[in-house]
C-alpha cells in the first residue's frame, strides 16, 4: 500500500502571500537528526523486497491469472488475499514478545519464499494439467504465501516504532517510500520490457523465479537491521490483549473509521483497472505494465512533496489533499469507462502517476498517525487491530466489487451523456466511498496537525513553479 525528504533550501515567504503567525507547522526547519545505525540496510531490504513481491502481488500475477481465464470474481479473490491474511495477526499478537520483533519477521519472510518457488513450476505445467487446475494451484500457493506474510507482519509496526524516534518518523517514512517505489518501478519496467504480446507461460515462470531470487536477496539486508526490544513489561511473555481499552480509545477508533473507508475504496483498484484495460479497452500487456509503472514514479514524487512536510504539518491535511486528488482520478477513469473521455496510453499513464502519488502520501500519513496514536504498552495488539480492520476491508471489498462487476457484465444504458456499464458503476462506487473517507478524516484527532489553509500556504510557498518563475 514510505517516504522521504530531499535537501531543498527554504525560501522566504513572498510578501504577497498571507502568513500564519507563530504557527509551529510553518516554522523553520530544525537540523535534521540522523537515522539510527543499520537503517540503510532496511532501505535496501525494501528495494529488493518490492522488486520481488510486486510480481506476486500486483499486475504481473493478475495478468497471469487473466491468461488462465480468471473471472473478475477470481481476480478480486487474488487481490483480496494479501490483506485478508493479516487477520492472523490477532491470534499471534500475544506471542510476538516471546520471539522478538526481528526474529519474527525474518523467519516469516524467509518461509514465504518457499511458496514463491512453487509458483515457478505452475506455468511449466501447460499441457500436463488444464488451465482451471493451474489457476487452482496459483490460488493455493498465493494463500500460503499471504498467510505467512500476514502472520509475520504482526511485528512490523512495533519494530519500526521502536527503531525510529518520533520526531523523524515522517522523514523516515518518506525515505522508506522512495526505496519501496524505486524497487516497484524497476520491477514493473523489467516486466514490461520482458513480456510480449501475448506473453508465454515460460515467461511467467521466469518472472516468478526472478521474484524468488530478489526475495532471497532482501533477507540478507533485513538480517543486518538492529532489533528493537519490546517494552520490559511485555518482553519474553505472553501478552494479554487489552480489548476493552483498545476500543474505548476514542482517537484510535476515529483512525479505524478512516482506515476502514479508505480500504473499501482502494481494495481491488489495481486489479480491476488492469482487468478493464486488458479485457475491455484491449491494451497490450506490456503497455499495461508500462502505464502501471507510472504509479511508482508518482509515489517517488512524494520525495519532494513531503520531505520534512509530514513531520512539520502533520498527517491530517496530507490525507485530505491526497483524497481530493484521488477522487479526481477515479472520476476521470469513470468517464473513460463511460465513453465520455477517449482512452489512450498517455492518459492512462497520467492517471496511474497521480494514483501513485496519492496512495504513497495517504498511506505514509496514516502510518505516521497510527504510530503517534497507539500507546506504548499493548502496542502490538493496537497495531494488529489497526492492520486487521484495514486489511479485512481491503480483502473483502475486491471480492464484492468483483462479484458486482460480474453480475453487471454485459448490461449497458445511457444516462447524463455517460454510458453506464459495470466499470462505470464500479468507479462511481469508489468515488462515493472516497467522499465518506474525507468526512471521516474531519473527525481525526492530531494534536500538532496544521490546518488545511496552512498546508496549502506552505505548498504554494515551496512550490518549484515559484522558483522557476523567479529565475
Amino acid at each position: 500500500m514510505r517516504r522521504s525528504r530531499v535537501g531543498v533550501s527554504e525560501r522566504p515567504l513572498d510578501q504577497s502571500l498571507p502568513t500564519v503567525a507563530h504557527s509551529p507547522a510553518l516554522s523553520d526547519h530544525a537540523a535534521k537528526p540522523k537515522f539510527p545505525g543499520g537503517i540503510q540496510s532496511l532501505f535496501w531490504f525494501f528495494f529488493l523486497n518490492f522488486l520481488s513481491c510486486q510480481i506476486i502481488m500486483d499486475s504481473p500475477i493478475f495478468l497471469y491469472a487473466e491468461s488462465l481465464g480468471a473471472s473478475a470474481t477470481v481476480i478480486g479473490l487474488i487481490a483480496g488475499m494479501t490483506p485478508l491474511m493479516v487477520v492472523f495477526q490477532i491470534p499471534v499478537a500475544a506471542h510476538v514478545g516471546r520471539w522478538g520483533y526481528k526474529l519474527f519477521i525474518t523467519t516469516g519472510w524467509s518461509l514465504r519464499l518457499v511458496f514463491v518457488f512453487g509458483l515457478v513450476f505452475v506455468p511449466l505445467m501447460d499441457g500436463v494439467i488444464n488451465q482451471q487446475s493451474q489457476l487452482a494451484l496459483v490460488l493455493v500457493l498465493l494463500f500460503a504465501f499471504n498467510m505467512v506474510r500476514g502472520i509475520a507482519s504482526c511485528a512490523w509496526y512495533p519494530w519500526i516504532r521502536g527503531l525510529i524516534p518520533e520526531d523523524i518518523r515522517g522523514r523516515y517514512l518518506t525515505f522508506e517510500s522512495a526505496f519501496v517505489n524505486a524497487g516497484s518501478l524497476v520491477a514493473f519496467l523489467l516486466v514490461a520490457a520482458y513480456l510480449g504480446q501475448p506473453p508465454t507461460s515460460g515467461q511467467f515462470s521466469v518472472l516468478f523465479a526472478f521474484s524468488c531470487l530478489a526475495g532471497a536477496g532482501s533477507i540478507y539486508f533485513i538480517r543486518r537491521v538492529p532489533d528493537a526490544a519490546p517494552p520490559s513489561e511485555e518482553a519474553g511473555k505472553k501478552q494479554e490483549a487489552p480489548w476493552a481499552e483498545i476500543f474505548a480509545n476514542q482517537p484510535f477508533r476515529k483512525l479505524l473509521w478512516v482506515e476502514l473507508f479508505m480500504a473499501i475504496a482502494l481494495g481491488g483498484l489495481a486489479a480491476f483497472t488492469v482487468k478493464y484495460l486488458k479485457a475491455e479497452a484491449g491494451m497490450q500487456d506490456n503497455h499495461i505494465m508500462l502505464a502501471s509503472a507510472a504509479k511508482f514514479v508518482g509515489a517517488l514524487g512524494t520525495l519532494w512533496f513531503l520531505k520534512s512536510r509530514l513531520d512539520r504539518m502533520g498527517s491530517r491535511p496530507i490525507i485530505f489533499f491526497g483524497l481530493a486528488i484521488g477522487l479526481v482520478c477515479v472520476a476521470v477513469f469513470g468517464l473513460i469507462a463511460g465513453g465520455v473521455v477517449p482512452i489512450n496510453f498517455f492518459a492512462v499513464t497520467g492517471l496511474y502517476f497521480s494514483f501513485g502519488f496519492v496512495l504513497a502520501s495517504v498511506t505514509m500519513s496514516m502510518t505516521r498517525l497510527a504510530m503517534a496514536t497507539v500507546p506504548r504498552l499493548g502496542s502490538i495488539h493496537y497495531f494488529a487491530v489497526f492492520a486487521v480492520v484495514g486489511n479485512m476491508a481491503m480483502g473483502l471489498s475486491p471480492m464484492l466489487w468483483g462479484l458486482m462487476i460480474d453480475i453487471l457484465s454485459g448490461r449497458e444504458w445511457g444516462w447524463l451523456g455517460v454510458e453506464w456499464n459495470e466499470y462505470t458503476i464500479y468507479f462511481a462506487g469508489v468515488a462515493a466511498v472516497l467522499m465518506l473517507t474525507a468526512l471521516a478524516t474531519v473527525r481525526l484527532e492530531e494534536a500538532k496537525a496544521a490546518r488545511l489553509n496552512e498546508f496549502l500556504i506552505d505548498l504554494i510557498r515551496h512550490s518549484p513553479l515559484r522558483y522557476w518563475m523567479r529565475n
